[in-house]
């Protein structure tokens, strides 16, 4: 929403009703008997419709839920106010004992609301759980103390006294001990509000716009002072006519807390879309017609048609081929967002380089061993590839086959790299052990462990949350070191279809060397054909010095 749309929305919701409400209570007749009450009547509940409608809009603008109450309790004691001064002008005889009872309940809105108030200031800063320490009930007391001394001010005459006793209450009184406390308590708790804000300005360095609240005190001060001065000058009078004393307090508490938002002294979530706007996002806001309406620095903004088709499929690829759109239905309208997938068509463009140098590679080593077959060295190295070259045959087809007919559905060909992902790692890493295999009869570094988190990590591409633990320094037999990572890929490509957790640990424990997979598949038990896989996986370790368990869920599959 734009600033001017804030500023006109303020005055047809705040600003012109509280016109309307002063106006009506100028309403003048020459001839006493044909004023009626209605006018104030409506006036008060014009005003009680705006302080109704500014708590609701209170309560959607302050995340800490300590002071959304307090200001609630706020207002209430405002509304509590008009209505008690309502009813003392309209529906009581004037000088009746009613009246005065219902004047006296006018101390009850007036000391507890600046209460209120200096509670819903404390939570200045503080988290949206926070709660005000139970210390700070204490300042219910004075308030409660001073409503009771002037609700039973018959009976004692310490807030108001009446020299010529009750008959002439109204014109006939004087301000007691208990008033003055009560005044100097308002004025406090007033004047401790206005430090916290002051307080919460500086630490902020908001001193442009603090002319807000001075503007409204200085309107508050005129007020009062045409209020105050004697005479019957027919400004002056207007000005009481206008706004009843209780009434303006009301206005002009909620005028002044209104101003502190405005001028930032408060935080409030108005301030959200500037905040995003300025935000490192590469995102948006548009309503249910697909119109953008908020857009951060760094988003883009689509077309209608382009966010229509986003929200239908659930993503969609623009123009330049290197951004995936993408919307999310939010209350009143859509989210949208924007990747870069750029990466990943690189990421597509070398695998297909792999796959095609594999296959050079493949047909290279053929070749080799078809010239070389006559030396013994060179036949001691062509059997070892042709090892290399055996043991990968399976994984080199399968590539072969993903990479000879990629699908043209951008799901279908994301979900084939990331298995061709996985089984390039496997390839890299099995050709590195047989290579290695051959130079030494036992691995004294980390060679197992390294081609394990290779293969977890291209899991992790692969969109399996796969976590990998092995004891640091681990010596493994060459030829065991082979079996075991033969006997995991085996059980992972197996288990990838349904795969969707993986946890790999690798320890040893009196010179034997146990490899354990935790596997959680997104299918409730494994079907006949993993199940016939696993325990292929775990055969293949017959014979050998190292340990292989795989357990699904908490079953356990493999044991060996």
């Amino acid at each position: 929403m734009r600033t001017s749309k804030k500023v006109r929305n303020s005055f047809l919701l705040y600003v012109l009703p509280i016109l309307c409400a002063g106006l009506l209570n100028t309403i003048w007749f020459p001839d006493p008997r044909l004023k009626i009450f209605h006018f104030g009547v409506l006036a008060s509940i014009v005003l009680e419709c705006v302080f109704l409608q500014w708590c609701f809009s209170a309560q959607r603008r302050f995340p800490q839920k300590q002071m959304r109450r307090n200001i609630t309790l706020f207002v209430a004691s405002f509304m509590l106010l008009g209505i008690l001064t309502v009813t003392k002008y309209n529906f009581v005889f004037s000088g009746s004992t009613a009246a005065r009872y219902l004047w006296y309940a006018y101390y009850l809105p007036f000391t507890f609301a600046p209460t209120f108030m200096m509670r819903a200031s404390l939570c200045f800063g503080k988290a949206d759980d926070y709660r005000l320490p139970k210390r700070w009930d204490l300042l219910f007391l004075p308030p409660a103390l001073f409503s009771a001394g002037v609700l039973t001010n018959d009976l004692h005459q310490l807030a108001f006294a009446f020299p010529n006793g009750f008959d002439t209450w109204e014109q006939d009184y004087t301000h007691g001990v208990i008033y003055y406390l009560a005044v100097v308590w308002i004025a406090l708790m007033v004047l401790s509000v206005c430090l916290l804000v002051i307080r919460s300005a500086f630490s902020r360095r908001l001193f442009k716009t603090a002319w807000l609240p001075a503007l409204v005190a200085a309107v508050m001060l005129l007020y009062y002072t045409f209020y105050a001065l004697p005479g019957d000058h027919p400004v002056f009078q207007f000005f009481r006519n206008m706004y009843p004393l209780s009434s303006f307090t009301c206005i002009v508490g909620i005028a002044l807390w209104e101003s502190f938002i405005l001028a930032r002294f408060v935080v409030s979530n108005r301030d959200y879309p500037a905040i995003f706007a300025a935000s490192s996002l590469n995102a948006g806001l548009a309503d249910n017609s697909f119109q953008v309406r908020e857009i951060s620095d760094r988003g883009v903004r689509p077309q209608p048609e382009q966010l229509q088709q986003a929200a239908k499929s659930g993503e969609v690829l623009l123009p330049d081929g290197d951004t995936l759109l993408k919307a999310q239905h939010v209350q009143g309208g859509w989210f949208y967002w924007t990747e870069n997938i750029a990466e990943l068509r690189r990421m597509r463009e070398k695998l297909d380089e792999t796959a095609d140098y594999l296959n050079e590679e493949n047909a290279m080593m053929r070749l080799s061993a078809e010239i070389d077959e006559g030396r013994r060295a060179t036949a001691l190295k062509t059997r070892l590839y042709d090892r290399v070259t055996e043991s990968l045959r399976p994984q080199l087809e399968q590539l072969n086959t993903l990479l000879e007919h990629p699908s043209e559905d951008e799901t279908a060909f994301r979900n084939m790299l990331k298995v061709c992902s996985v089984l390039l790692a496997y390839a890299k890493r099995r050709s590195y052990l047989l290579l290695e295999a051959s130079q030494t009869p036992v691995f004294e570094k980390e060679e197992l462990p390294l081609c394990l988190e290779e293969s977890v990590r291209a899991l992790r591409l692969a969109d399996v949350e796969c976590s990998f633990a092995a004891q640091p320094g681990l010596p493994v037999a060459a030829d065991d070191a082979v079996k075991l990572y033969e006997a995991f890929e085996s059980a992972v490509e197996a288990a990838l279809p349904a795969l969707a957790s993986l946890a790999v640990s690798l320890t040893q424990s009196d010179g034997r060397t146990t490899l354990t997979l935790d596997a959680a598949l997104t299918t409730e038990k494994p079907t006949p054909a993993m199940q016939t896989a696993f325990v292929e996986a775990g055969r293949r370790l017959d014979g050998a010095g190292a340990g292989f368990v795989l357990r699904v869920g908490s079953r356990e599959v493999v044991a060996s």
